[in-house]
């Protein structure tokens, strides 16, 4: 009786724990999310993405295998990564004024919960088709220590080749679903896992081969290693009171050490000191100004140069532009001073000047059906069209020694012939986001305009179906849908000249997040000298971690093309990047955060002889190899049930 008694207290016990442990996987989920969100910026503890996903296994792969209760725990764990790595986004509201509830039941709560599904879908496949194989434990109460230490060997390596296959599938579908967030209506590529691998530049520069969405193969492949390696290790232990030998996972270290080695030649080869030495690398001296202005300014100024003719945002850039030349020149020459060397030096003038998004305070006029620029009559006094072009940037590049060439953010009005002969109309909605090249004069002004818009910021997805959208965004920005900007065209890199060399080089146009988009960038990819130009405006998200992760994922896509580049932010981080992915200059505070006023100068190392890399050829090759793996991963567990079926 008694014995029957202990037995009912502690199935009782046992009972209870496990009630506990299903009322709080929800929080486990959440918390390990925003666990992982610490891996990136502005927190940077990258060791969290090669072991932030083990929390999330254990609750999916404790239990009985079911899609929907694992879909849920992805989604919460989904919704805790996003939540705080995303939690920037919120600052938008601020701009426009709506009260921060309100902003966050009505958009960024509902837009992390639709990308959270990804998660969600993620974690519902590896609880079931993913699943590791639960291989019978064996039964060695009657064997001797050696034959009790063979048969867990036995158990050991057919677990152990059940762990490789979930691992492969499992990272192989995590590079599908991190494309599927980067593309679509809701494309958002920021912070994928792979990026977690940033520090120390070794294991990123794979993504010239593979792409950084890829690159999460890696990560995520260790994650369920090291948690099928560390339970095979703990039930052998506890059988054979010994270690078994854990193969997978000593196999995964040596690759990664391989990779980590041959990361480091990489790395080296097109870092910006080891190019400067070669006789094929040319030398583009670059300015990038920031004035970090705040949001709600700029829109002010906007509506105040809509109503009158006077440009102050012109101004402000001319005379920060010009301050920021002469302390270039005054450095140069201060450096020269010091130098014990001699006092024998040369100034190095700025080849180009590059402002950031929108910061022209004119809008450019195109004629849709010749093609060329005009300017509107209603900008003929103060500094208008005219006078910019015509008096005040050739007296800066007077001050400035040098006849550089501008890149500036502008907003771009396009017309086609209207219906009597001879005459111009506005295109409906012929509002264009463009960087605008100016070599010289008006005439010789060249434009690219945005072509990957920033979804429910620069057009509204399935407005014209949803007049509910149209109504709530309304209420939330004060604009109507029809405002909105329209997407570029084409493929061809603008060709610039670089003064004082006699040289062209192709520029790489990339407008506010195009520079965290691969494959956005790779259709300008030509051989020979190119560098990719950034602008950008991050002052719709204020003093927020926006800035310094949008320049992390830029420093991926000079990897990717191994091209170098220069960004121009209004608010964030204004740089210079290597074609290795390593800043050569950043405008930053001196505790390292962004947000500044100032400039940024440096010397960009182009190769004259730079080629196509694997990824700018082949695109997203690697993720269609993973969809390949994850669905071959998955058919055994889908045989096996149909059998049982």
């Amino acid at each position: 009786m008694a014995k029957e008694t202990t037995h009912a207290t502690e199935a009782e016990g046992s009972g209870s724990k496990k009630s506990i442990w299903a009322r709080l996987r929800w929080l486990y989920s959440i918390l390990s999310g925003a666990l992982m969100a610490l891996a990136f910026v502005p927190y940077d503890f990258s060791v969290l993405i090669w072991v932030g996903l083990i929390p999330l296994l254990c609750i999916l792969w404790t239990g009985p295998a079911r899609f929907w209760p694992g879909f849920l725990m992805g989604w919460l764990y989904g919704m805790g990564w996003y939540c705080v790595s995303f939690s920037w986004i919120r600052e938008v509201g601020i701009v426009f004024n709506t009260p921060t509830p309100v902003f966050l039941s009505i958009a960024f709560i509902p837009l992390m919960a639709v990308y959270s599904c990804l998660p969600g879908l993620w974690a519902g496949l590896a609880a079931t088709l993913l699943r590791p194989g639960e291989e019978a434990k064996p039964s060695t109460g009657n064997m001797s220590p050696a034959k009790r230490k063979e048969a867990w060997k036995s158990w050991a390596m057919r677990d152990m080749l059940s762990t490789v296959r979930s691992a492969a599938g499992c990272a192989a579908l995590w590079v599908c679903i991190e494309w599927l967030r980067a593309h679509g209506t809701l494309g958002f590529s920021w912070n994928s896992l792979g990026m977690g691998m940033y520090h120390g530049l070794s294991l990123v520069q794979w993504a010239e081969f593979v792409g950084t969405t890829a690159l999460s193969f890696v990560p995520a492949f260790i994650n369920v290693i090291l948690w099928g390696a560390g339970r095979r290790a703990y039930l052998c232990m506890k059988g054979t009171s010994s270690l078994c030998r854990t193969w997978d996972f000593y196999g995964s270290m040596v690759l990664l050490f391989i990779m980590f080695l041959g990361g480091i030649l990489l790395a080296k080869s097109y870092s910006a000191p080891a190019l400067m030495q070669r006789e094929s690398t040319l030398q583009v001296p670059v300015l990038a100004v920031q004035i970090n202005q705040d949001q709600k300014e700029r829109m002010t100024m906007r509506a105040k140069r809509l109503l009158t003719t006077d440009n102050e945002q012109n101004a402000r850039y001319l005379k920060a532009t010009e301050e920021a030349l002469e302390q270039v020149l005054r450095k140069q020459a201060q450096n020269a001073i010091t130098n014990e060397h001699g006092l024998a030096f040369t100034l190095t003038k700025p080849a180009w000047v590059i402002w950031p998004e929108s910061a022209l305070g004119i809008d450019l006029q195109r004629n849709t059906v010749d093609g060329t620029l005009f300017i509107d009559p209603k900008y003929l006094n103060g500094l208008d069209s005219g006078v910019f072009f015509g008096e005040s940037l050739p007296e800066l590049r007077k001050k400035a020694y040098t006849d550089f060439v501008l890149f500036t953010g502008a907003d771009e009005r396009r017309y086609i012939e209207g219906d009597t002969p001879g005459t111009l109309r506005a295109r409906p909605q012929g509002m264009y986001n463009s960087l605008a090249c100016i070599p010289g004069d008006f005439n010789s002004v060249q434009t690219a305009s945005k072509q990957h818009l920033m979804p429910f910021g620069e057009y509204i997805p399935y407005a014209d179906s949803c007049e509910w959208l149209k109504e709530i965004y309304s209420e939330v920005t004060g604009t109507q849908v029809g405002d909105g900007i329209h997407p570029g065209t084409g493929n061809e890199p603008l060709q610039v000249p670089v003064p004082g060399t006699g040289e062209t080089i192709g520029v790489i146009p990339a407008v506010c997040y195009e520079d965290t988009v691969g494959d956005e960038l790779t259709k300008f990819v030509r051989p020979g000298p190119q560098v990719i130009v950034n602008i950008s405006n991050d002052a719709w998200f204020r003093n927020s971690a926006c800035g310094a992760q949008q320049a992390r994922n830029a420093a991926f896509r000079c990897i990717e093309l191994r091209r170098p580049m220069v960004r121009a932010a209004n608010m964030g981080v204004t740089c210079a990047i290597a074609p290795n992915g390593a800043f050569i200059d950043a405008l930053l505070n001196e505790d390292g955060t962004p947000h500044l006023a100032g400039y940024s100068y440096a010397i960009l190392p182009v190769d004259r002889n730079a080629g196509y890399t694997l990824y700018a050829l082949l695109g997203d090759w690697a993720v269609i190899l993973c969809a390949l793996i994850a669905l071959g991963c998955m058919v055994p567990a889908i045989i096996k049930k149909h059998k049982k079926a």
